[in-house]
């Protein structure tokens, strides 16, 4: 197992990564609440969309995208990026673990643990104090992985249809 950086050449690969992550993601989350589905259904155009934010971060200084391969072969990846906080706040800067994905027949080998490893020791090389990593509430194998991981829960949103 190897843990690198994302090229532009790898947009494709992390596509259909996501493609899986999402399809994965979607089923945990519709299966423990149905009111979810109208707020998990994509555009049309979202491996496109997707494609150009997997690029955008590649290439930009503030973001970092690794993949994780198994004899050559790309069997997860996570897109990390630093952003703002809100003005009002101390913590300026934070670090944001924002996909973090592990095809199912490799998952218990610590590869989730390596990619999240990778992204703070990143952010600990750009100055970042506090990192962050959203979870949604049904999705409760990852939540208990994260608070092993020493992630706290922060805030919930709630949504409602009107």
């Amino acid at each position: 197992m190897i843990i690198r950086k994302a090229k532009l050449k790898d947009v494709p690969i992390i596509v259909d990564l996501w493609k899986e992550f999402m399809k994965y993601h979607d089923e945990i989350l519709i299966k423990k609440n149905k009111q979810i589905k109208p707020h998990l259904i994509k555009k049309k155009n979202a491996p496109r969309i997707f494609r150009k934010f997997v690029r955008k971060n590649i290439l930009s200084k503030n973001s970092i995208v690794f993949i994780v391969e198994v004899g050559g072969k790309p069997v997860g990846y996570s897109l990390n990026y630093i952003k703002n906080n809100i003005p009002i706040f101390n913590v300026g800067k934070i670090g944001y673990i924002c996909d973090l994905f592990v095809k199912k027949e490799f998952r218990g080998q610590r590869m989730s643990t390596k990619l999240k490893n990778e992204a703070i020791n990143w952010f600990k090389k750009k100055s970042i104090k506090y990192v962050s990593i959203t979870v949604h509430n049904y999705n409760e194998h990852a939540h208990s992985i994260y608070k092993k991981w020493g992630f706290f829960d922060f805030h919930v949103e709630m949504r409602k249809k009107i």
